[in-house]
């Protein structure tokens, strides 16, 4: 059989090469093929064929979709639980064709790969089919690490002539999804940078049914003088139904009677206690970070929804005009902070409106405004995420926000640094 350590000619091993083929899926308990990285086949019994023709070595595999035929020419390297043959494709170009058993530990990174391409395939076709007048000028599912995209979700440049749009689809995952908005911002804000030829209309969203629900609300916020949006959700591969925005009214929170100031959240994960000592000091010293506002009552988690275990701290306090003010804090980068922020203030808002906070009792003594709350992103001055300002560029101006960058010693004694409204396009 070849030697692992390069690769051997199929003129001169043939019968070799071909046994350890048909031996690693024998010996495999769930064998699988994939190529230079791309989605994975399954080698079910009756899903693939070897044949060995005068020396030559073809191997076949198929689906229900595809169908891959590439004339093996040699191995390239062997390890527990992967083969990786050197190929042949057509007009005599050379590849790799990688055998793995997904039964192994080490082989959970193709599991990831073979998902981020069937989704990126799946968002390609969706493109096609909705928006066949624009040309997919890119489709990739890479890091860009300098620009913080993610390689789960696979993004997308559509161009027309001299106007364009960014696309990004988000995994089947609840988590994931609803990461989708941040890195959708940040892909639109890139391609404007970069385009400049092109103008760059707003954001196309391809998102799990089912799991739409945060960053609908969350897209009520933006302003659509900036950038358009528009969502769809998809259930299975080919049945995409596009998303009215106004069908996201109501928010899944509640607010209970007022039981006092103290607040713990009831799921903050280990990190978290860095965010909790830096509500300590931001409790002690609230006329640090504004004058305007009362030192008592000061609450925290006072509208209680779903997404409170997201590592965040939610303090929401009066100033002396009667105007709310949602501060979160964060101890460390975070490239979804404003959003998630976001989540808290626009619940904050709900309720004040319909004037639950009195009713239960918050802010005795205080003459409550109607005014939208203030919303002040709080963290050591060095640890806002470089692209927290990108996705705050388009929010609506109805969402009054404000960063405050506190020094790095911080617990030892409180002091601002900076503060920065807001930034505009």
């Amino acid at each position: 059989m070849a030697s692992a350590a390069g690769l051997s000619p199929i003129s001169e091993l043939p019968e070799p090469l071909y046994a350890a083929i048909e031996r690693f899926i024998a010996g495999s308990s769930e064998p699988a093929l994939t190529e230079d990285g791309e989605g994975l086949f399954a080698l079910d019994e009756g899903a693939w064929a070897i044949d060995n023709h005068n020396g030559r070595i073809t191997l076949q595999v198929w689906d229900d979709r595809r169908n891959l035929t590439r004339r093996v020419i040699g191995i390239e390297s062997e390890s527990r639980g992967r083969l990786a043959l050197r190929v042949e494709r057509f007009g005599q170009r050379a590849g790799t064709l990688t055998l793995i058993d997904l039964s192994r530990p080490s082989t959970t990174q193709y599991h990831r790969q073979s998902a981020r391409m069937e989704l990126r395939e799946t968002f390609r076709r969706f493109l096609r089919r909705w928006y066949a007048e624009f040309h997919i000028a890119e489709l990739s599912t890479g890091a860009v690490l300098t620009e913080s995209l993610s390689p789960n979700f696979p993004r997308a440049f559509l161009k027309s002539g001299s106007e364009g749009w960014a696309a990004m689809a988000a995994p089947a995952d609840a988590m994931l999804a609803d990461q989708v908005l941040s890195f959708g911002l940040i892909w639109l804000d890139y391609l404007r940078r970069r385009e400049k030829k092109c103008a760059v209309r707003g954001l196309i969203l391809f998102l799990p049914a089912g799991h739409e629900r945060t960053t609908c609300l969350r897209l009520r916020f933006m302003n659509p003088d900036i950038a358009a949006c528009r969502v769809w959700a998809y259930a299975t591969p080919g049945v995409e139904t596009p998303v009215d925005l106004a069908d996201y009214g109501n928010l899944d929170s509640s607010v209970e009677s007022c039981r006092g100031t103290s607040t713990v959240p009831s799921q903050m994960p280990e990190r978290g206690h860095r965010e909790l000592r830096l509500e300590a000091q931001v409790r002690a010293g609230l006329r640090k970070i504004d004058p305007m506002l009362y030192t008592e009552p000061v609450y925290g988690q006072v509208p209680a929804f779903a997404a409170t275990a997201h590592g965040l701290i939610d303090l929401v306090a009066a100033d002396s005009t009667g105007r709310l003010s949602v501060i979160e804090l964060k101890a460390s980068e975070d490239i979804h902070l404003p959003l998630q922020a976001l989540d808290y203030w626009m619940r904050v808002r709900w309720h004040l409106q319909r004037g639950d906070f009195a009713s239960a009792g918050y802010f005795p003594g205080i003459s409550l405004s109607q005014e939208p709350p203030r919303l002040l992103l709080v963290a050591p001055a060095l640890m806002f995420h470089p692209s927290n300002e990108v996705i705050l560029r388009y929010l609506s101006s109805g969402v009054p926000v404000e960063r405050v960058g506190v020094g790095l010693e911080w617990q030892k004694s409180l002091f601002v640094l900076f503060r920065a409204p807001a930034p505009c396009l």
